[in-house]
């Protein structure tokens, strides 16, 4: 080979591993992280979490819900539990129609310091729990929808006559 094919052939190699090195430095740093509250619990350094968005997936606990509208947009407070882990979530905004006791959610935010959302917790009337020194401060929530229809009995029947139809 000539000089002037291997000099195209290194050029192209550098431009194509250096165009892959570049997306991949730069999703790393917006990369979105999921986990189940007890997973996130379980890992002992929740600081390392600190500052990077997250998913978090878990239960409301029933009754921990407090809402109301503070500067004209309405603030919520919850705790999400899983596996005996609990975390508490800060979101303002809109809610999604299924979101209420019991609702299986994930919230979409960042991990921050429960010091940082003091201001947030007393205009709410929340009291922060000491064993949680983290909170996620949700941007979004998203309520996972219960199936309404497979458990339904009258659904069962509907299906059981169909089937037994077809081979008579």
């Amino acid at each position: 080979m000539q000089n002037a094919t291997l000099t195209k052939i290194a050029l192209t190699v550098a431009v194509v591993l250096g165009g892959a090195g570049f997306l991949v430095y730069t999703s790393v740093d917006h990369a979105q992280h999921y986990k189940m509250v007890d997973e996130l619990i379980s890992t002992g350094d929740l600081a390392g979490w600190e500052g990077k968005e997250l998913k978090v997936h878990g239960n409301v606990e029933a009754g921990s819900i407090v809402e109301k509208i503070v500067s004209q947009e309405q603030h919520r407070t919850f705790l999400l539990v899983k596996g005996g882990s609990k975390i508490r979530v800060f979101s303002s905004g809109p809610k999604p129609d299924t979101f209420k006791d019991a609702s299986e959610v994930v919230a979409t935010g960042h991990l921050i310091k429960a010091a940082d959302m003091k201001g947030m917790a007393d205009s709410l009337g929340v009291k922060l729990e000491s064993d949680l020194p983290y909170v996620v401060d949700a941007t979004d929530l998203m309520a996972k929808c219960p199936s309404k229809y497979d458990g339904a009995q009258v659904n069962k029947n509907i299906n059981d006559r169909s089937t037994d139809n077809k081979f008579k």
